[in-house]
C-alpha cells in the first residue's frame, strides 16, 4: 500500500515522467495432506511458476509442464537438449536449495560440455506426452525427500490468454504433471478460472457469513494498465503505481471477492470518477463498475466492493461523497446489496434477494448519512511493512489476537509489502513487482500451511503470483468439517 505516506514521492515520480518522458484431475480438497500442484504467474517478468506440497520426492519423479492436457507421458530417446525450468534467482520467487549441475539457456537447459561428446551420449532419455503428439516444454526434477517446492520457470504468460478465458473455460494455457519414474501422473493442475466456486460450494457455505469464510482479494485493486508489458513500458511511476496484471474481470473471473477500490474525483474529467493509486491516476470507475456488474449478472457470484480513502478531489466536506454514492447507486441498481441484510447475512439469504454487491464505504458519516446502499468499511489490517521477516510477524500477530472473528464485519490481511518514501524516489526495492516475486510464494505458504484455518480476506498485489484463490477455496470447501 503506498498510501499517504508516498504521495510525496509520486508526485515527484510523476514530475520526472513528464520531463523524461482442457480440464485437469481434480485436486482433492477435503484431503489436505493429497499431493497438490499449483501454477501461478511472476509479476516481474510474467514468467510461469510451478509449485507443489505433499509430493513424495522420490528418485525419477518429475514435474511436466505442457501447452495441452497431457492424459499419459511417455519416455523416448531424445537428442541432449529440453526444456527445463529456470531456478529461482535473487530475482524471481521460489524455494527450494540445491542448485542443480545445469543452468538455463534460451529456454533450455543443457548440461555444460567438459568433452567432447560422442554419438551416443548425443542422446538421452526424455518425457513426451500423449504419444508424443505433445511437447513438454518444461521438467523439473523434485529435491529428493523435499516435499514442497516452489520455482520460476523460463517460460513466458502472455495475459491475451486470460482476457480469451469465459465462464466456460475450464483450462487454458498450461497444464502441469507430476510424474513417478514409471510415468504414472500422480497429480496434475492447469491454468484455471474460478468464475462461480461461491455457487459451485453453495451447498457446504449457503449458510455461511461473508465473515466466515476465506476470500480472495486484491490490493489496490483497480490500479492495472490494459495490454500492458512491464519487460518493454515499465517506467519508475509504473513501478510504484501498478499492482494488477488483470483488469477486474480478470480478477473476478480468477476468483477474486474482494476488491480494494480508491474512487478520485476529477472535476473537469467527462469521467469525473477515477481509480487512484496514491495520487496516480488509474482506470475510470466506469470501466471498473461496468466489469462487475457484467460478471455478477453472469455469474450470480457475490462481491464486496470495499471503497477506501478516497485520496483526490474530495476535501473536507461531504458533496463529492453525495455525488460519489447517487453516481453508484445509478449503475449498480438492483443489485446493490440492502444493508438491512447487515453482515450477518447468511449467503443464501443475499442469494435469495439477488443483491451480490456489498458497497463497504470507509467514512461512518456516509454509511449514516445513506443507510440503504451503504455498509460500514471492510478494516484492513496493513503492516506497512518492507521485508518479509516484517510481514510474516505482522500477519502471525494480528491472526494470533484477532478479537474481530467475534465480528461479523469482514476483515481483510493486507498481505503485501510497502516501500518507504525514498526507497520509491531512489528505487532502491526495484518496484512493486519485485517486492511481490519476494513474498508472494511465501504468503501462499503461510496460509495454506498456517494460518488459513481462521482467515477471512486475505489480498495481495499481483496475485496471480498467489496460490490464495485454490487456498481459499479449498480451506471453504473443507469448513463444514472444522
Amino acid at each position: 500500500m503506498v498510501g499517504k505516506v508516498l504521495r510525496l514521492a509520486l508526485v515527484l515520480l510523476l514530475l520526472a515522467s513528464w520531463t523524461n518522458e482442457g480440464r485437469a484431475q481434480t485436486e482433492s480438497y477435503e484431503n489436505p495432506k493429497a499431493l497438490k500442484v499449483w501454477l501461478t504467474i511472476s509479476a516481474r517478468k510474467r514468467f510461469l511458476e510451478v509449485s507443489w506440497s505433499n509430493a513424495p520426492a522420490n528418485k525419477g519423479d518429475q514435474l511436466l509442464v505442457t501447452r495441452e492436457d497431457a492424459l499419459s507421458f511417455q519416455s523416448q530417446l531424445l537428442r541432449k537438449h529440453t526444456p527445463l525450468a529456470g531456478f529461482p534467482s535473487e530475482e524471481g520467487s521460489g524455494s527450494g536449495d540445491g542448485s542443480p549441475s545445469y543452468v538455463p539457456n534460451s529456454g533450455f537447459t543443457a548440461r555444460p560440455a567438459t568433452k567432447a561428446a560422442s554419438k551416443e551420449e548425443e542422446q538421452e532419455q526424455y518425457w513426451v506426452a500423449n504419444g508424443g503428439a505433445t511437447e513438454v516444454v518444461a521438467a523439473i526434477e523434485p529435491r529428493q525427500g523435499l516435499s514442497t517446492q516452489w520455482f520460476t520457470t523460463g517460460l513466458p504468460f502472455d495475459y491475451a490468454l486470460s482476457r480469451n478465458a469465459t465462464v466456460q473455460t475450464a483450462c487454458y494455457g498450461f497444464w502441469a504433471s507430476y510424474i513417478d519414474a514409471q510415468g504414472n501422473i500422480l497429480a496434475k493442475t492447469c491454468l484455471k478460472v474460478f468464475p462461480r466456486w461461491m455457487n459451485d460450494l453453495k451447498s457446504k457455505i449457503g449458510e455461511m457469513r461473508l465473515r466466515d469464510l476465506f476470500i480472495p482479494g486484491t490490493h489496490d485493486s483497480g490500479s492495472y494498465r490494459p495490454n500492458f508489458d512491464p519487460l518493454l513500458r515499465e517506467s519508475l511511476v509504473t513501478k510504484y503505481a501498478l499492482t494488477q496484471d488483470d483488469d477486474i474481470r480478470g480478477q473476478l473471473m480468477h476468483g477474486v471477492r474482494y476488491l480494494d477500490i480508491r474512487v478520485g474525483y476529477y472535476r473537469n474529467s467527462p469521467d469525473p470518477f477515477f481509480i487512484y493509486h496514491g495520487i496516480t491516476k488509474q482506470r475510470p470507475l466506469q470501466e471498473v463498475i461496468n466489469q462487475v456488474r457484467d460478471f455478477v449478472y453472469e455469474t450470480n457470484e457475490i462481491i464486496i466492493f470495499g471503497l477506501k480513502e478516497f485520496p483526490v478531489g474530495f476535501g473536507k466536506g461531504l458533496g463529492v461523497h453525495r455525488l460519489l454514492i447517487s453516481y453508484l447507486r445509478d449503475q449498480l441498481k438492483d443489485l446493490i446489496a440492502h444493508p438491512s441484510l447487515t453482515w450477518g447475512a447468511s449467503l443464501r439469504d443475499i442469494w435469495a434477494r439477488r443483491q451480490n454487491v456489498f458497497l463497504a464505504y470507509d467514512h461512518e458519516a456516509m454509511v449514516e448519512e445513506f443507510p440503504d446502499v451503504l455498509f460500514g468499511s471492510v478494516e484492513q489490517r496493513w503492516g506497512n511493512k518492507q521485508t518479509w521477516d516484517q510481514l510474516e510477524t505482522y500477519l502471525r500477530n494480528v491472526n494470533d489476537f484477532d478479537v474481530s472473528r467475534f465480528s461479523s464485519r469482514p476483515v481483510s490481511d493486507m498481505a503485501e509489502l510497502t516501500p518507504e518514501t525514498w526507497d520509491v524516489i531512489l528505487d532502491k526495492t526495484g518496484g512493486l513487482r519485485k517486492m511481490a516475486d519476494n513474498v508472494n510464494w511465501r504468503i501462499s505458504q503461510l496460509y495454506r500451511n498456517e494460518l488459513g484455518t481462521n482467515a477471512n480476506i486475505v489480498s495481495a498485489d499481483f496475485i496471480r503470483g498467489t496460490t490464495l484463490v485454490e487456498t481459499a477455496i479449498e480451506y471453504n470447501a473443507r469448513k463444514i468439517y472444522m
